[in-house]
């Protein structure tokens, strides 16, 4: 038996990861999800084995993880993350990259370091792309440092799946962020952003504001929007590939790459 960690494994991509492994591996993997919310309502992960309630940044739920197969698992799918979003990716304070940073990427650090995992596989997306340059945030920074971290040496094999727009609760925090600053056009600083907003309703310019990421990712890769099936087999090229790095997906297109991409290359 192969043991498979998911963290965050509610979720679009935690979900896809599931779905993923068992299409692979079968019943010969044993698939441990944990999962945090406000409060532990005792459903199981679906297509899991084990669901483990708890904040991953707690000993005591670190612990439960370790307790299954000494520690050891093929793979972790570390699927959550949390930050500031809503504004330029530039305007983030080091106190609010910190935060995100405390679910975003420390942990898995963390969990490197404590258990025996063959591969850690993270999430990233396009933050390079200017729809993503004016309302990521914190995230941004968070993502770069995943990124970075994917291409370094370490005691598990790394990598990263590198997704477009698809819909998610992140997605959805950044819509509901957008609708509260567009009562205030003055608040919204970055041209782009703002020119979504100018004369329309917020909805109108909410809908607009996605329809031009999608655009923007259609003339940048071939497709857009992402939808579950998408991520499900960036999934399974994750597992095809040889020596993956960065699985990319935006909508039906998936490819490889090894490139990081690095916040240097925005204007300051």
């Amino acid at each position: 038996m192969k043991y498979f960690l998911v963290v965050g494994g509610t979720g679009v991509m935690g979900t896809a990861a599931i779905q993923g492994v068992r299409e692979v591996f079968g019943s010969d993997a044993v698939i441990v999800a944990n999962w945090f919310g406000k409060e532990d309502t005792g459903v199981p992960v679906e297509g899991a084995d084990h669901t483990i309630f708890g904040d991953i940044n707690d000993a005591e739920c670190l612990g439960k993880l370790k307790n299954f197969n000494g520690g050891k698992y093929e793979y972790m799918f570390y699927a959550t993350a949390l930050g500031d979003v809503g504004f330029p990716i530039n305007d983030s304070t080091p106190a609010q990259i910190e935060r995100s940073n405390a679910l975003s990427f420390d942990p898995i650090l963390k969990l490197e370091a404590s258990m025996d995992i063959g591969t850690i596989t993270t999430y990233s997306t396009f933050y390079l792309l200017k729809h993503q340059v004016c309302t990521y945030g914190a995230m941004g920074h968070s993502k770069e440092a995943l990124e970075k971290w994917t291409l370094e040496s370490g005691k598990s094999k790394r990598a990263c799946i590198r997704a477009g727009l698809f819909e998610s609760p992140s997605s959805r925090g950044i819509k509901l962020l957008l609708r509260k600053s567009a009562k205030n056009l003055d608040s919204i600083r970055d041209p782009l952003l703002r020119s979504y907003f100018e004369n329309v309703k917020t909805s109108e310019g909410i809908e607009n504001f996605t329809q031009g990421i999608i655009q923007e990712e259609r003339d940048a890769f071939g497709d857009s929007p992402t939808r579950s099936e998408n991520l499900y087999q960036a999934h399974l090229k994750l597992f095809d590939a040889e020596t993956p790095v960065f699985i990319n997906v935006s909508g039906t297109k998936i490819w490889l790459s090894k490139e990081a991409q690095t916040l240097d290359q925005l204007p300051s």
